[in-house]
């Protein structure tokens, strides 16, 4: 690579500081043209003046210096850091591209530290799931990933196929000698399965670490759903009036509970209508009951009422908390309907006045554990392209493990585990291709 990069690393516009980040083998040379300062030991922190090519001083800045060895990209990188001023930002990236350097592209500075070794493609990509974390439990996964937890696991798999492959190899080589296979062979390919079947599931946790776990609240009109919502949230983000059917359509918001993030539903209420845009709101109630993560059902301890049996069979197929709400008033509780779904958690509050709301986000971060709707501290949560490169290793191995069980073919056998092996170092980018590094890295921001 002989180009030497520039872009902002930090968001543009007004601010106090901004980051602009340099890396390739003009980095020296433009600190000795732009600050007078060439031969700097790595690590390297000095406040000077930035000096244009025509001699001007643009601002004073903080410049920072990593030697190729120890930089992020593994190539001699700077980074300075000026006053956040547009103008100013924009006048010393024009001046150090009349330097030599040219832009960088999307995501260009962590793909030069791929291609310099200094991290896999799974790293790599981690790198961009911490920049969008929204969450602790996604940003912890992202960590770990970064730490290269999956990268060790794939290690792992990858050398308990050579393992096999050597003895399959063997019996390719010294046909004649009859060797036989070590009795626990056929275990050793099931526990390879078995643990790469975990990983493959470890996906469906994908979607909650990017979008939240769904929580749905729904119940009768006026019970107190959007108060509820409101009350979560600590706005008045949904209008709240004593006329029955007020809440047609959904609210969508999204809070954050015990480190957990949370897409909370507010519906319509569910009741026999003639209502036409109504009774669309009840349909889109039920469909969001299907797709939750958690139900939250609020009752009216005054005015309680049966859900239909439609809904009551919907509900008995998830996770689902029992809200009892306006626990300020005189409690009326009908035991019929706490039959139907005795089952539940239940809680009384008061969203009106806020009370027990504590305790029912308390129970709703139990729920989520409990039910383990995001990762454990153990649990890798993998993307769709590791996915399907997982998916297909899996299919692999498993068909190497049919033909050996069925005493056919070594060499079919052996191909399979070479093609599994195959598989899985394009997970780490032990093998790849320049389209399959362009569709991951343009998904960064320019200046990482």
């Amino acid at each position: 690579m002989v180009d030497t990069i520039v872009a902002l690393g930090t968001p543009f516009g007004v601010s106090a500081i901004a980051k602009i980040r340099v890396s390739g083998p003009l980095t020296r040379t433009l600190m000795g043209r732009h600050f007078g300062k060439e031969n700097l030991a790595t690590h390297s922190v000095f406040l000077a003046n930035y000096r244009s090519t025509s001699g001007k001083v643009f601002d004073q800045v903080i410049l920072l210096f990593f030697s190729g060895e120890r930089s992020y990209t593994g190539e001699d990188s700077m980074e300075i850091d000026c006053h956040g001023n547009p103008l100013i930002i924009r006048l010393i990236i024009e001046d150090l591209q009349l330097s030599g350097c040219r832009m960088a592209e999307p995501g260009e500075f962590t793909k030069r530290a791929y291609l310099n070794h200094k991290i896999d493609l799974c790293q790599a990509e981690a790198v961009l799931d911490i920049i969008h974390a929204t969450h602790e439990s996604a940003l912890e996964v992202s960590q770990k990933q970064l730490q290269g937890t999956l990268s060790e696991k794939i290690f792992n798999f990858s050398d308990g196929l050579l393992s096999l492959l050597a003895e399959i190899e063997a019996r390719i080589d010294f046909v004649d000698e009859n060797l036989e296979f070590d009795s626990g062979i056929l275990d050793k390919f099931d526990k390879i399965l078995n643990e790469i079947k975990k990983i493959i599931d470890s996906h469906k946790f994908r979607k909650t670490l990017l979008h939240g776990i769904s929580v749905v609240i729904v119940g009768h009109p006026n019970a107190g759903k959007s108060s509820l919502l409101n009350a979560l949230l600590n706005e008045e983000r949904a209008l709240v009036s004593d006329i029955p059917g007020t809440t047609r359509d959904f609210i969508c918001e999204t809070i954050t509970i015990e480190g957990f993030l949370i897409k909370i539903v507010d519906t319509a209420g569910l009741r026999a209508t003639d209502d036409a845009i109504e009774q669309l709101g009840i349909q889109k109630t039920i469909e969001h009951i299907r797709s939750a993560d958690l139900c939250l059902i609020i009752v009216d301890q005054n005015v309680p009422l049966p859900i239909g049996e439609i809904i009551v069979n919907e509900l008995q197929k998830k996770v689902c908390i029992l809200v009892f709400n306006k626990m300020d008033l005189t409690k009326n509780l009908p035991p019929n309907f706490l039959e139907t779904l005795k089952d539940f958690s239940q809680i009384s509050i008061s969203a009106k006045h806020g009370m027990g709301i504590d305790v029912l986000k308390a129970t709703i971060a139990g729920k989520i554990r409990e039910n383990k709707f995001v990762p454990t501290a153990t649990t890798i949560a993998i993307n769709e392209r590791h996915r399907e490169i997982f998916q297909t290793a899996h299919d692999l191995i498993a068909s190497a493990k049919n033909v050996l069980d069925n005493q056919q073919s070594y060499e079919l056998c052996a191909s399979d585990l070479r093609l599994a092996l195959e598989m899985l170092g394009q997970i780490t980018g032990q093998y790849s291709t320049e389209e399959m590094l362009g569709k991951i890295f343009n998904q960064f921001c320019v200046g990482k």
